[in-house]
């Protein structure tokens, strides 16, 4: 059999061939997914690593703060992705899915000692996602790390 690469580039031109082979890829993965996790987890975060380097998407965060248990009592986002876009704006900050789910997590989590003052989610963020010993994708593996455990 050839190798499967090459199949890729045999169809690269054909749209509707490429989507074809996409959706048997996907099958064969959710297939994978029954049957070996961790082999399927692996590949999935290689294939989002490709598509969004080691940052959440905006998809993804939305589902993660979702799942979010506040120390208020409250589930879900504080912070709307639209209000901490324009946060992370002002900030400079350029990976607006990681900027969410921190804002998120540090109001889910530190809302007593933080308090109400935004600011303070602010400049606690920034400091958080510009540590300068941190690898770039800390926020995305530090949720994954979580949710392994």
């Amino acid at each position: 059999m050839h190798k499967l690469k090459k199949y890729w580039e045999k169809v690269s031109a054909d749209p509707v061939k490429i989507t074809e082979m996409e959706e048997i890829v996907c099958e064969a993965l959710e297939e994978v997914r029954g049957r070996c996790p961790r082999l399927f987890w692996d590949t999935a975060y290689k294939l989002h690593c490709v598509a969004y380097g080691p940052h959440f998407d905006e998809e993804l965060a939305k589902k993660a703060v979702s799942k979010m248990k506040n120390i208020d009592g409250t589930c879900g986002e504080h912070w709307t992705f639209e209000q901490t876009s324009q946060f992370a704006d002002q900030q400079g900050i350029r990976c607006k899915a990681d900027w969410y789910y921190v804002m998120n997590m540090l109001h889910s989590d530190f809302a007593e000692i933080l308090g109400s003052d935004t600011n303070n989610y602010v400049r606690m963020a920034k400091a958080y996602i510009n540590d300068p010993d941190a690898s770039e994708g800390k926020v995305l593996d530090a949720w994954l790390a979580q949710m392994e455990a």
